[in-house]
């Protein structure tokens, strides 16, 4: 897997190296666009769900779309892209109620491989840090008292993690005032999962592994770009 991370980072470098001494044309362009991320991994909980099955716990199904907010940033051909993703799938039923957070925090970095202000195809490179949270709550049925509420013994169990990983993809955008990007991610992990309680102050011994395997995200943003030159004979102009 490290070796793999490492021809990842190689090839990305001598790609955009490549490009960048071809490029003898400046590019000068600068833009900006306040974005919504529309993400779906892709999740492997067998290992999760199995100790959840063998205590009588449902799965820990998160939601296949998980929409976020964050920043996309055009300076001449590299894109910087920052965006937080949450999204809760619940699952409520006559005696429990279950929810599953899936959560995403990401920084990269693209080079455009194309020269058009408008259209940019680019691989990219950054850090992602993802997590779960998943919370089971048994319901008292609607005929108790107060009384024997208080002295019920219904079960609660939460718990969380989160990861870090590299994060390697390529994506495909196009920019006016607005912007419409698709991406391909795939997840190098650098840390192994650790399941937490009490607010993450309790790490939890022989936790089972989650692994972030990869993910695609649909990003709709507004905004606006403009080449250096435009902006320069439309003020020349006024």
């Amino acid at each position: 897997m490290k070796n793999t991370g490492l021809l990842f980072i190689l090839l990305f470098g001598l790609l955009v190296q490549a490009f960048a001494q071809e490029d003898s044309t400046k590019n000068n362009v600068f833009g900006g666009f306040l974005i919504m991320p529309i993400e779906f991994p892709v999740i492997n909980t067998k290992g999760l769900d199995q100790q959840l099955s063998k205590y009588g716990f449902p799965k820990a199904n998160h939601a296949t779309a998980n929409v976020g907010i964050g920043l996309q940033l055009y300076m001449n051909r590299g894109i910087t892209t920052f965006s937080y993703n949450q999204t809760t799938k619940k699952n409520d039923q006559s005696s429990f109620v279950t929810e599953v957070e899936y959560r995403s925090t990401s920084f990269n970095f693209g080079y455009s491989l194309t020269k058009s202000p408008w259209f940019s195809v680019y691989p990219y490179t950054g850090f992602k840090g993802v997590g779960l949270n998943y919370l089971y709550r048994e319901k008292a049925t609607d005929t108790t008292s107060f009384g024997n509420y208080l002295q019920s013994n219904l079960r609660y169990k939460e718990v969380t993690n989160s990861k870090a990983h590299l994060d390697l993809g390529i994506g495909i955008s196009h920019q006016m005032f607005y912007l419409i990007n698709f991406r391909f991610g795939y997840l190098l992990p650098l840390e192994r999962v650790r399941w937490n309680i009490n607010n993450n102050k309790t790490t939890l011994p022989n936790s089972p592994e989650v692994a972030y395997n990869y993910y695609f995200t649909l990003t709709l943003g507004l905004g606006n770009i403009a080449r250096d030159n435009d902006v320069r004979r439309h003020y020349n102009r006024r």
